[in-house]
């Protein structure tokens, strides 16, 4: 990973707001004090960002530069130096219940904690693990009273992948859904009810994107007792 490599991530995470209208070039070039032309130039890969515009976006996007990096390159960097590998360490619990008709959990439970190999969690930012609810359109992979290990990082939430899953805000209510983008809009789809079909509806983005997509679960484990 280099400065580049950054440089090219940055771009693409631009043009991923652009296309969803959450962003304009005036707006851009407001942002970085560069003229509107050379934000073209940019996007299109003819001009670099200087450092100072590239600090600006990136607090604009509410990201940084390791929210630019790989799950790998990430964990091979602190690996290099991190003295816990092959040691546990806990990650807190959310208070309350994570699926349909229950408001997302945001708290952390004062007692309950959850072991999880040291390794395991060094690419995530600020990881959580949330007690899943009986949810009959996710029957495949989620069972009543599983746990989902949870990664918060804008990274793992800007770009969405189907392959995925990933906790939605919708009206408050905290689900975990499929997600994808196309031409510039998200779609949030369960698993494949009788017929066989994934079923996909369009959701609509009042803001940006991180207001709605909360987190990317990493691990579903089934939960056997008292924590």
């Amino acid at each position: 990973m280099n400065f580049e490599d950054l440089q090219e991530r940055l771009v693409v995470a631009l043009k991923l707001r652009l296309q969803n209208g959450d962003l304009t070039e005036r707006r851009l070039a407001h942002l970085t004090g560069i003229s509107q032309p050379h934000v073209h130039n940019v996007l299109k890969g003819a001009r670099i960002l200087s450092p100072v515009a590239a600090d600006r976006i990136l607090r604009y996007l509410r990201m940084s530069l390791l929210d630019l990096a790989t799950s790998p390159e990430i964990r091979q960097t602190v690996c290099k130096t991190c003295s816990e590998q092959g040691s546990y360490r806990e990650v807190p619990i959310l208070e309350g219940w994570l699926g349909p008709g229950l408001p997302l959990p945001t708290a952390p439970s004062p007692a309950q904690r959850y072991p999880f190999p040291s390794p395991q969690l060094l690419p995530l930012t600020d990881p959580t693990v949330a007690r899943l609810a009986l949810d009959l359109r996710m029957a495949g992979v989620i069972k009543e009273n599983d746990l989902a290990l949870l990664d918060r990082s804008p990274h793992s939430r800007l770009l969405p992948h189907e392959d995925s899953l990933y906790v939605v805000s919708r009206h408050g209510e905290g689900l975990i859904r499929r997600l994808r983008m196309n031409a510039g809009l998200l779609y949030v789809g369960t698993e494949p009810d009788g017929s066989g079909r994934r079923i996909w509806r369009e959701l609509t983005l009042d803001g940006h994107i991180l207001d709605v997509v909360k987190a990317r679960v990493v691990w579903i484990g089934r939960f056997f007792g008292c924590l």
